[in-house]
């Protein structure tokens, strides 16, 4: 049966079973932060706070190392393992960093922000990068802004192996997880509650192909995880509450047929938090 691991807004890693709905909290990070990059490599489990990647052992999941807690956060988001490598976002300060599957910090690579003849400057010439994934032997970057503004496009910036620029297209608005699901371009698009200062349709839900195939009310919830299994898709995320608030908002998954996108049934829990990074056991 599939089983999820969960990385939630209140630090939690929780191991989920979607038939049952049993779940079990199997990580807490002290960190005081909200876990959001995922990923099994192995038989390790690496995770990260904002400001702190965890390797973790698959069969206990006790720690067996960790990088420092750095200070300024590079405010982590998702990241991926290609060949031995971990790349991740470090999202308020435009790059990828890259650590060997030890967590030793071995390269790191600057992404150029929207206008690159300015310095990037958080909240306002930064892409807000969300996630990075290998394809076809191109790097695939989720640029949550497009442009410098915020609540409004999203794009994707196409690299090669090197990370020289190949492309930079609009795809969806809010944006996270870009990836590709049975050769096709899927992410997340979502609707902050920001009234006037959102610039873009107020829709929300699972883009495919660049027509948005499963819609929530976006009133309802915001989603930033997606993962799937042989028939199913899980966008995953938690009820829409003001960001001082978020530690405390409850989870929701929407559970999808993979194949037409119907929705087969909701998830809300309130002993898993809003859920910001998912992957199947």
């Amino acid at each position: 049966m599939p089983e999820l691991l969960l990385a939630t807004e209140r630090g939690q890693v929780v191991l989920f079973d979607p038939d049952t709905d049993q779940h079990e909290c199997v990580f807490f990070s002290s960190d005081d932060e909200a876990m959001m990059g995922i990923e099994l490599v192995g038989d390790y489990l690496f995770v990260a706070s904002l400001s702190r990647i965890y390797k973790l052992s698959i069969s206990d999941y006790s720690k067996a190392a960790e990088t420092e807690l750095y200070d300024p956060t590079p405010d982590f988001h998702q990241m991926q393992c290609y060949d031995g490598l971990l790349y991740i976002t470090a999202t308020k300060i435009n790059q990828i960093w890259i650590y060997d599957l030890d967590l030793k910090l071995v390269r790191i690579v600057e992404i150029p922000p929207p206008n690159p003849k300015r310095k990037v400057k958080y909240k306002k010439n930064y892409n807000h990068l969300n996630n990075i994934i290998r394809h076809e032997d191109r790097f695939y970057i989720d640029l949550n802004w497009l442009t410098t503004t915020q609540y409004a496009a999203s794009g994707v910036l196409v690299t090669d192996m090197e990370f020289n620029e190949l492309d930079r297209f609009e795809m969806g608005w809010e944006t996270h997880e870009f990836q590709f699901l049975d050769g096709k371009p899927i992410v997340i698009c979502g609707t902050s509650n920001k009234g006037r200062r959102v610039k873009h349709v107020r829709r929300s839900g699972l883009m495919v192909d660049g027509d948005l195939v499963f819609e929530h009310d976006p009133e309802e919830s915001f989603c930033k995880g997606i993962c799937y299994d042989d028939t199913r898709i899980y966008l995953c995320g938690g009820r829409i509450m003001e960001r001082k608030h978020r530690k405390n908002s409850n989870s929701i998954i929407y559970i999808l047929d993979r194949f037409d996108y119907s929705l087969i049934r909701t998830i809300e829990s309130v002993d898993i938090k809003a859920v910001k990074g998912a992957i199947m056991r």
